[in-house]
């Protein structure tokens, strides 16, 4: 039943019958921590790193910082995306478990770049659903400490996976603040607030279990 999860609860293809196997994976796309269009039935999420805000879907409803997502460990995707004139001119992202890895691009690429923030950068995303609300989120991001932040999110999934432990985090998106170059900016971070195996995420799933009582029966967040 387990390699069914995805399917079921995300609409997802990769085989977790071994999450050992996807371990591996996951950890190189963890260790790659620099400084296209949401899945079938994702709204696209934003982070504004200036605001420290997080919105999601066409209304941009505004994402409060108490909310619970479930972490989709088989959606991790990462790659490139180019930016021009402050807007995407390409976004190349594979998923790291089934995808072949993007190449990196030449910088020249889309170039000239004569506006500060634009060109080539790393890029992470990922998908989420709502445990508040009947939403699914595609969240990605290109910034150095967003991708940093997301990074340290894998491999937290990667170690529990390796480990053959519960691995399907569910955070609350929160933020901190820092200053580069003088200015103030955020950078997302996931609060992983408990851990899920798969049977856990299945009873949810299926409305057969709360997620306080999993989150309160599961593993403690910091273990690993």
């Amino acid at each position: 039943m387990t390699e069914n999860v995805p399917a079921t609860v995300f609409g997802g293809n990769v085989n977790i019958e071994d999450m050992q196997a996807l371990a591996a994976r996951a950890q190189q796309s963890a260790q790659n921590n620099p400084r296209g269009g949401a899945p079938g039935d994702s709204d696209y999420m934003n982070f504004s790193g200036k605001a420290g805000s997080y919105t999601v879907g066409q209304d941009k409803r505004e994402v409060p910082d108490d909310e619970l997502w479930i972490v989709n460990v088989t959606s991790f995707q990462e790659g490139w995306v180019c930016w021009k004139g402050g807007q995407p001119a390409a976004t190349r992202l594979a998923n790291i478990y089934n995808e072949p890895a993007v190449a990196q691009p030449d910088f020249n690429e889309f170039g000239p770049f004569e506006r500060e923030g634009d060109g080539w950068f790393q890029a992470k995303a990922m998908v989420m659903r709502s445990v508040d609300e009947d939403q699914q989120g595609y969240f990605k991001i290109n910034s150095v400490s967003g991708v940093s932040s997301m990074a340290e999110l894998i491999g937290a999934c990667a170690k529990r996976m390796d480990a053959g432990t519960a691995c399907w985090p569910v955070v609350r998106l929160k933020k901190e603040k820092f200053t580069s170059k003088g200015f103030t900016n955020f950078k997302p971070i996931f609060e992983v607030q408990g851990w899920l195996d798969n049977d856990q995420l299945v009873a949810f799933s299926n409305g057969d279990a709360d997620i306080e009582e999993l989150l309160e029966a599961g593993d403690d967040p910091a273990a690993l």
